[in-house]
């Protein structure tokens, strides 16, 4: 069974389609709008007597009402090499998944961009409504995949891609990127709502051994280090990831970005419902 989350964005949609944000088109809504003569917006059965008689022109007065729209949701993955660590394709696909699903509940539609050195159009989806959530086969290759790109770099070739109207956008990454990177990017995402999603594997900072040898490789560049660990070599690890949240938050709220949600070890979606509605 997929997961579902919940979501609200503090905007109001712009896009004409019934759904179920707040938005700025009139239409057959409960939120009051205000008041417009018959002749601009001819529903008779909006009448409204007291702001006819108060009228200085002796127009006939109809309430308006503002509908509920649908927004458009996108997953803007990052799939560079170091993506390609313990299980965090499998967390892509499983986040993916939810959203693609969650989308379809609300009545939203769903766009899937993925993208390492060039975006990789085979794994992603056009923005549709999608019955049912994440096509099973794409979801299978997300889960199957071994990123091997350098960098991300066609994450900015993207932003184009999300359109012109504002989107919800989930920002799917480890985020070992290059701050000045990560800077540019949410810039240019500014117009968005956008949501930093941070895959983490404790196998990175938390279950690494007290004491031992260990083989460090760094995906992007190939290169290769041994290590002798030892208890305060693994503090420095953990503080080097703490310190890295702490960057993340920071650089997020500099740049109009909601704070980053930690997707670390296994994806939960109640958490990131609760992330939606507390944060």
């Amino acid at each position: 069974m997929i997961p579902e989350f919940h979501y609200r964005v503090r905007w109001r949609a712009s896009g004409a389609h019934p759904g179920r944000h707040a938005s700025h088109q009139t239409g057959g809504g409960y939120e009051f709008a205000g008041h417009v003569p018959l002749a601009t917006f001819p529903d008779p059965r909006n009448i409204d007597a007291h702001a006819t008689l108060n009228d200085p022109f002796g127009q006939l007065m109809v309430k308006t009402f503002r509908q509920r729209s649908a927004i458009p949701v996108f997953v803007l993955a990052d799939l560079s090499a170091s993506m390609n660590f313990a299980g965090k394709p499998q967390m892509l696909a499983e986040l993916a998944a939810a959203a693609a699903y969650s989308a379809y509940r609300s009545g939203d539609p769903f766009g899937l961009i993925v993208c390492g050195e060039a975006i990789r159009w085979d794994l992603s989806l056009p923005l549709r409504w999608h019955k049912g959530g994440l096509p099973s086969d794409t979801a299978e290759s997300l889960a199957k995949i071994r990123p091997s790109s350098r960098n991300a770099s066609a994450l900015g070739e993207a932003i184009p891609h999300l359109g012109r109207g504002k989107a919800l956008v989930l920002l799917v990454s480890d985020f070992h990127l290059d701050d000045s990177f990560l800077e540019i990017l949410l810039d240019a995402l500014r117009p968005h709502d956008v949501v930093p999603v941070a895959v983490w594997s404790p196998a990175e900072y938390e279950s690494l051994p007290d004491w031992g040898l260990i083989h460090l490789r760094d995906p992007e560049t190939g290169r290769q280090r041994r290590l002798f660990m030892r208890p305060s070599l693994k503090l420095r690890f953990r503080e080097t990831f703490r310190a890295r949240r702490e960057r993340l938050i920071e650089l997020a709220a500099r740049h109009g970005a909601r704070e980053p949600f930690f997707l670390e070890g296994r994806f939960d979606a109640e958490a990131l419902t609760r992330y939606f509605y507390e944060t």
